[in-house]
Parts: structure tokens; C-alpha cells; sequence
């Protein structure tokens, strides 16, 4: 474990294991603390991990380095129901490749600026700043 690095990222129940300098992007695999996740469909808790399913999202930047997670989204089996179902995050959407933070900075830079300005200096596509705005504005 990192224990810098996890005091910086600040992330709820999250500790940075490793990391990564790829010279203008900086590579942070992060894990959940927890141990026993909640079934979403019986409400009941599980320990028993299924698989492991790693995702790189995107998140604030650091020191004028992007900043990348690599994410372990841990999929585990439910004893009373006997499905497998993966954790969840509070603070990134379910199949996006940002973190909820990442989007509300983009989105504030958008209400002084424009799609495409923004997606230029965010290294991302037109579509995805659209995709972003539109994420958090269902969702507030």
C-alpha cells in the first residue's frame, strides 16, 4: 500500500497499492478496503470473490499529470441467491471511465467555455464532454 498516495487521492474506502509514472500520465491501482459487499439484488453481504475485473478511469489531475486509476472492480457470488455481481463506487458512475469529480470539473469548465475548447484541453473527443454533461445532469 501507497499511504501517501492514498491520503492524496482521497477517495472513500479506497487505498492506492501501486503506482505507475508513464512520463505525462501517472497510473495509480487502487483497491476497496472492504472485504464483504452488498448483494443488490437479496440485500444480503457476500466475501466471496468471484473475479477481478480491472478498468482504467480517469480522474483529477495531479502536479500537471493526468491521472489514471486502475481500478479493481471485484466481482463477487451471493450464498443466498447465487449470482455474481460486482461492487459499486460512490464516487464513479456504473460504466464510466471517469471519476464523478473528473465530470464536475468538466462541467465547470464547459459553463465558461464550450464543448469543443474543453475537449481539447481535456484530451477527450466533442462526444465525450457531451456524454459527461449529460451524466451529471441525470443525475443530479
Amino acid at each position: 500500500m501507497q499511504p501517501l498516495l492514498t491520503q492524496l487521492l482521497d477517495l472513500p474506502g479506497m487505498d492506492v497499492e501501486d503506482y505507475s509514472d508513464l512520463g505525462r500520465e501517472l497510473v495509480l491501482e487502487v483497491e476497496a478496503r472492504t472485504t464483504k459487499v452488498t448483494c443488490p439484488r437479496c440485500g444480503n453481504d457476500s466475501t466471496h470473490l468471484h473475479q477481478n475485473h480491472w478498468h482504467l478511469v480517469r480522474d483529477l489531475s495531479m502536479s500537471q499529470h493526468s491521472v489514471l486509476l486502475k481500478l479493481n472492480r471485484r466481482q463477487f457470488k451471493c450464498h443466498v441467491c447465487q449470482k455474481p455481481f460486482s461492487e459499486t463506487f460512490e464516487f464513479i458512475g456504473e460504466r464510466r471511465r471517469h471519476t464523478d469529480r473528473f465530470a464536475q470539473m468538466i462541467v465547470q469548465q464547459v459553463i465558461h467555455s464550450d464543448l469543443h475548447n474543453v475537449a481539447k484541453q481535456n484530451d477527450l473527443t466533442d462526444e465525450e464532454v457531451a456524454s459527461i454533461v449529460q451524466y451529471l445532469s441525470k443525475k443530479k
